[in-house]
């Protein structure tokens, strides 16, 4: 479903920090970096393609497919030493800030929900090592950073094994709205001993996701470098709305508490919150997104007890809460369903954008 704007804009266009890396690369090093990346590019599609064919042949029922290599953009292109519309302008990889996270829309729209993300790490002479860094996802409403996974560096993700992990998964501040395609941004590292200066890059790149006619499946994208592998699980919704998801904590909790998110549309539970002592007061938000009309269960793992609230995309309140009232004094559990505004009206944007358009060509 396409979202089609009036022709209404916001007054005073905003006017965003825009300087692109790739301008800085000659004429013969673009040319060595694009046929390094079409090399590469065929390569580990031809592996895929070739796995995938090779299990459609088996005709035994099997249902896992292999993870699709993700379109890793190389560092810089043509557009960029010729200073056109490259896809660092598009979406404004220079500027490190985060979306509004205000924006959104009511009606149904076409976007994208992250379930996991697993790293499998090699080259590594001992473990545990310690990652820290961004994933983040740039789409079309306002291609700034919306954050799927957010670990600083004195609070990395611990690998123990080099085998695959999970990496924990952050609420985005918004839902992710893709009409073409949209950004994936990785920049992950590996701690050492010290103040920084000598911890090592694991994974620092761009990838395109690709909308085409891939509506409601689930995926899974594989980023493959020479040190790791990074898999991510999604889906694309062909009618989604955002859901903001709320536990306000009403009561001291000293026990270890897990709330995750599922729907009909996900390929798993999402973890919202996982922690122990809970203060009175505290408060969580998750943003998640799920088919229009669809239900959501709000699941509480508390002390080997399964509780579940329902909630659905129409509903004034929940469909049921759990009949144990020592656990409703506890936590306030509430689900607001495209909570964003009620027309689908242009951001700044899209103005900004059309004018880097015609100013520098496509």
């Amino acid at each position: 479903m396409e979202i089609t704007y009036p022709k209404v804009v916001e007054e005073d266009p905003i006017d965003y920090e825009m300087t692109c890396p790739g301008q800085s690369f000659t004429n013969e090093q673009v040319e060595e970096v694009m046929q390094k990346w079409r090399d590469r590019r065929s390569r580990l599609m031809a592996e895929f393609t070739e796995l995938y064919n090779n299990i459609l042949r088996q005709g035994d029922g099997i249902v896992s497919y292999p993870p699709k290599p993700l379109k890793v953009l190389p560092e810089t292109t043509y557009s960029c030493v010729e200073r056109r519309y490259c896809y660092h302008c598009e979406y404004i990889t220079s500027d490190t800030s985060t979306t509004i996270s205000t924006l959104g829309f009511r009606r149904p729209q076409q976007m994208m929900q992250v379930f996991s993300l697993r790293l499998s790490s090699y080259n590594f002479k001992s473990y545990p090592i310690s990652i820290y860094g961004i994933i983040a996802i740039h789409d079309d409403l306002e291609p700034l950073r919306n954050y799927v996974f957010d670990c600083s560096r004195d609070d990395p993700v611990m690998i123990h094994q080099d085998y695959s992990s999970a990496l924990p998964l952050c609420s985005p501040c918004r839902g992710i709205y893709v009409l073409d395609h949209a950004l994936l941004e990785v920049d992950l590292w590996v701690k050492k001993d010290g103040d920084g200066l000598n911890d090592e890059k694991l994974l620092s790149l761009y990838a395109e996701i690709n909308v085409g006619l891939s509506f409601d499946m689930k995926f899974i994208g594989r980023i493959q470098s020479d040190r790791c592998m990074l898999d991510m699980d999604y889906t694309l919704l062909s009618e989604g709305v955002e859901a903001v998801i709320q536990v306000l904590t009403i009561l001291d909790s000293p026990h270890h508490v897990r709330f995750s998110a599922f729907s009909r549309c996900f390929d798993n539970r999402i973890v919202l919150f996982e922690g122990k002592c809970v203060k009175k007061g505290e408060i969580f938000t998750h943003v998640v997104t799920v088919t229009a009309k669809e239900k959501l269960d709000i699941i509480l793992e508390l002390e080997n007890v399964h509780l579940v609230w329902s909630f659905q995309d129409g509903a004034a309140e929940a469909l049921s809460s759990p009949n144990d009232y020592s656990i409703l004094d506890q936590f306030n559990v509430r689900v607001f369903f495209a909570p964003k505004n009620g027309e689908c009206r242009q951001s700044r944007y899209h103005a900004w954008k059309e004018r880097c358009r015609t100013k520098g060509g496509t």
